[in-house]
């Protein structure tokens, strides 16, 4: 392949850091929740940790963190190998943006209201999301 049809490094870093922006979200999201210790008042079990459906939104976000790193790696692999095209990349970082701003958005609709407290410093989530999309 010439090496004006290899990706650059900004493509191949924007996808290695979209998925790590999914991977973070969703280790945070899961680490919230299990810190709950506030009873639930209107929610389905005593426990959010314990909700089924705090808990789909969990494994949905897992399956997405899983999806992105497999994608990722598979396409960061082939760069380094020049067997991955520009299009190959920039098609994986296509999906990838995607992925990325449901991750963020499920993690503060699983949160509720305490996620947009600064103490959590949950916010730069959203910073870094909107810095990728614009790369």
């Amino acid at each position: 392949m010439p090496a004006s049809a290899l990706p650059s490094d900004r493509a191949t870093g924007l996808v290695r850091d979209l998925a790590d922006l999914i991977a973070e979200v969703t280790e945070t999201g899961a680490a919230q929740t299990a810190a709950r210790t506030r009873r639930q008042q209107h929610g389905n079990t005593e426990r959010a940790a314990d909700d089924p459906q705090f808990l789909r939104v969990l494994a949905d976000s897992a399956a997405r963190s899983a999806v992105a790193s497999a994608a990722a790696e598979s396409v960061l692999r082939r760069a380094e190998e020049g067997t991955a095209s520009v299009a190959d990349v920039e098609l994986v970082a296509a999906g990838l943006v995607p992925l990325a701003g449901d991750a963020v958005r499920a993690l503060f609709e699983t949160l509720g209201a305490s996620a947009t407290l600064s103490e959590h410093g949950l916010h730069h989530f959203w910073t870094r999301l909107h810095d990728l999309e614009t790369r």
